[in-house]
């Protein structure tokens, strides 16, 4: 690679030249124009409040012949540290953000550098996990990523009006995006603390739900509305943002926010009595949801599809594991195979009273494949399921012990992109 060179650019307002250049070269990456000087505006605003790093590769030479060759960087690569509940209070976690490597300098390892860069700096840091979220899933696992939580699709249809077993007492009001802010931080911060698998939002979200700006259309959000909940005493307790479709009578539901599954059937019920709509579109309905139950046809609801959403990286076993929420009791032996060594190791795990205890082992009979490790971690699939993937191999009896040691009630579930 000596004709690439690797650099980080500093985060400054107004952004800098090389700002622009690093998010012009991002863009380019995922297939958008040039960021406009708003766009710009609102970008910078939303990777210092959550202090975001940006790394970049740079070209060192220009293609003989080619004397006005594109200076912008040919590799970007964000991250900044925020949070997820694993089942407890909320662990650490690097958040990987735009990573992009130019059509013209691919199979260079350019994002094998920019990646272990990362990985390392944060595994220096005692950072016990990374995330991020995959444009195409066969990407990261070569970096030790595995899914961690899924999404699902659905679309209600409200014409005819649904018919519902119940119907939850109607605590709603409508607020302004921007008025809605303070109400929406303190319902997701409720869902944080109590939701495995929930990843904390970075600051897109702030902008993107208060109207201000939406990135893929170069321009505030038009038509934007907020509805809230409350419960019996007047705490908020839900919040659904929305846009209305004119053209196909829909409502797509930008965010959709409920403490629990009482508030979330009350947002339901509110979205399928819009007048003038056909049907509500939601990408990412939780997997607890009582919307398919409480309607007296419940073929209301049609999935539109089932994907990957988070993915997740070990980074510290030992760590991870301590500040991981736990739901049995139990003891059990295995060793994690990581390619790039920073989860490769044995433990044996000893859970009591919701607490893990880790100690380090020579070796282990049960041997765990790093990707498969996050999605174990978190709750997403059993260890014997993973075994017959071909992702966890080992005697029976210690895959049984994994899979009830690790297994949880309810599947992970996060509201949040990056």
């Amino acid at each position: 690679m000596s004709d690439v060179r690797f650099d980080s650019v500093p985060v400054v307002d107004p952004a800098s030249p090389a700002m622009r250049a690093w998010q012009d070269a991002t863009r380019l990456g995922f297939g958008m124009a040039d960021a406009s000087d708003d766009a710009l505006t609102h970008w910078v605003r939303d990777i210092s409040a959550i202090d975001m790093r940006l790394d970049a590769a740079y070209a060192t030479s220009a293609l003989p012949g080619v004397t006005a060759e594109w200076d912008a960087p040919v590799g970007t690569f964000g991250s900044a540290c925020l949070s997820i509940n694993a089942g407890a209070a909320p662990v650490p976690a690097l958040y990987v953000f735009d990573v992009t490597v130019r059509t013209t300098h691919r199979r260079r390892g350019v994002l094998k550098r920019l990646m272990t860069d990362a990985l390392t700096r944060a595994h220096r840091d005692g950072i016990p996990l990374a995330a991020l979220t995959a444009s195409e899933a066969t990407i990261y696992g070569r970096f030790g990523f595995g899914i961690a939580t899924r999404r699902r699709g659905v679309t209600l249809t409200t014409l005819p009006a649904p018919a519902w077993h119940r119907e939850v007492e109607p605590r709603m009001a409508l607020v302004s995006p921007a008025d809605a802010l303070t109400i929406r931080d303190e319902v997701f911060a409720r869902i944080h603390a109590s939701t495995r698998g929930s990843h904390l939002r970075p600051h897109t979200y702030t902008t993107f739900l208060s109207g201000a700006w939406d990135d893929d259309k170069e321009a505030p959000v038009a038509g934007l509305r907020v509805a809230v909940h409350t419960d019996a005493e007047g705490a908020p307790d839900g919040v659904v943002s929305y846009v209305m479709n004119e053209a196909d009578e829909s409502v797509q539901v930008r965010d959709l926010l409920a403490v629990d599954a009482e508030a979330e059937l009350a947002l339901w019920q509110f979205l399928g009595s819009i007048d003038l709509v056909k049907k509500v579109i939601w990408r990412n309905l939780s997997p607890t949801s009582p919307l398919e139950w409480a309607l007296t046809d419940p073929r209301r609801v049609t999935t539109t599809g089932v994907e990957d959403f988070t993915w997740l990286r070990v980074l510290d076993v030992p760590a991870a594991l301590t500040a991981r929420g736990w739901e049995a009791d139990g003891s059990v032996e295995f060793s994690v195979t990581d390619p790039m060594g920073f989860a490769e190791g044995a433990w044996r795990v000893t859970v009591a009273d919701h607490t893990a205890d880790v100690t380090p082992l020579d070796a282990a009979a049960v041997r765990v494949d790093v990707t498969a490790l996050a999605s174990l971690y978190m709750g997403l699939v059993d260890a014997s399921t993973l075994a017959v993937a071909g992702l966890i191999e080992g005697p029976a009896n210690g895959i049984d012990a994994l899979a009830r040691l690790f297994r949880t009630a309810v599947p992970p579930y996060s509201l949040t992109g990056f």
